[in-house]
């Protein structure tokens, strides 16, 4: 039981301060604004975190300075790669289809990176 009770103590910093992150480069098509964006993304946000005991973030960049002033971006954050997977599965379900539907009517994203990330 010592040794369990050790290694949750040892553990306990990792888990609080790791994450894994999302990073999504997008397009705005016709007729979409930045606004629908962070609109619908707030609502995406809304239906995933009711999917799971764990809470996903999400934000919304767009360009001050960059080579694609056009272009912005999403970083998603989850508590763990498998919370990533959990949610993602849902989504490969059709679990908030409607959103996702949303989103292919305002943007078109064209890359995609995921980090694993800790407080350091």
């Amino acid at each position: 039981m010592k040794k369990i009770l050790t290694f949750l103590v040892l553990s306990l910093p990792l888990t609080i301060f790791s994450s894994t992150l999302v990073i999504l480069e997008c397009e705005l098509i016709e007729d979409g604004t930045i606004e629908d964006v962070k609109r619908i993304n707030s609502a995406w946000v809304k239906s995933v975190n009711e999917l799971n005991d764990k809470q996903v973030s999400s934000q919304v960049l767009e360009a001050v300075l960059s080579d694609n002033m056009e272009g912005f971006m999403y970083i998603d954050t989850y508590e763990d790669s498998i919370h990533w997977g959990q949610i993602r599965y849902e989504i490969k379900n059709g679990t908030i289809q409607d959103i996702d539907e949303q989103f292919d009517a305002v943007s078109k994203c064209t890359a995609g990176k995921m980090y694993d990330a800790e407080q350091s």
